[in-house]
């Protein structure tokens, strides 16, 4: 079924790209760069373990709600390298820890781990999109800014997370309150999507990556 193989196959195998690209550049790699290879890594294996629990007929949701904590993280600190602003800074730290602790509060005493987080899910979405739209107006355009690949990186977290929050409520929508599940495939097909256009444009970030864009 075409939805079996974009989400099961070919959006999972896509991740390849941009880690292979990278694998090329990680010499000349500054460390936010860095941060979303490892990321990518992380998900990898944490995605190649949700799909062979669900081949053992297993639930896979403890790790959706593990991946959520891990994903925000990285993003997090990924934001705190490249803002510039200490008051900015100190505020990504306090979602860095304080997002975590509601999520734990979250499976502790509203959705337990086999439940899919349909509160803290879109909510981190929606932060990480606020964080990287605050990073766009701070930084201004400039001349050369297709050139660098922090840009390219930034682009894809952008067209893929703000579509994220809003798919992630209608899957709700759809499965929980109409029990329609033929729509709820056709959404999460676009979430794939979404991905893959990430790391296409991860990819074309991380072939940017030059000797000069190490930070002393």
């Amino acid at each position: 079924m075409p939805h079996d193989i974009i989400s099961g196959y070919i959006v999972p195998l896509s991740i390849l790209l941009p880690i292979g690209m990278f694998i090329f550049r990680y010499r000349h790699a500054n460390m936010e760069s860095k941060l979303l290879f490892y990321y990518l890594i992380v998900a990898g294996l944490i995605n190649l373990t949700a799909i062979a629990l669900v081949k053992f007929r297993m639930s896979n949701l403890p790790l959706l709600h593990i991946y959520t904590i891990v994903e925000t993280t990285f993003f997090m600190a990924y934001f705190m390298l490249i803002f510039e602003s200490k008051k900015i800074k100190r505020f990504l730290t306090v979602i860095m820890i304080g997002f975590p602790i509601l999520c734990i509060l979250n499976f502790l005493f509203i959705q337990d781990l086999f439940t899919y987080n349909t509160y803290t899910r879109p909510l981190e979405a929606v932060i990480i999109t606020f964080v990287c739209l605050l990073y766009f107006y701070k930084s201004g355009f400039t001349e050369n800014w297709l050139n660098n690949p922090i840009n390219w990186l930034n682009m894809g977290i952008m067209i893929y997370f703000p579509a994220a929050s809003i798919i992630f409520i209608l899957s709700n929508y759809f499965v929980f309150v109409l029990h329609n599940y033929k729509m709820a495939n056709v959404i999460w097909d676009v979430h794939s999507i979404l991905v893959l256009l990430m790391y296409l444009l991860w990819t074309k970030g991380f072939s940017l990556i030059r000797k000069s864009d190490i930070k002393k």
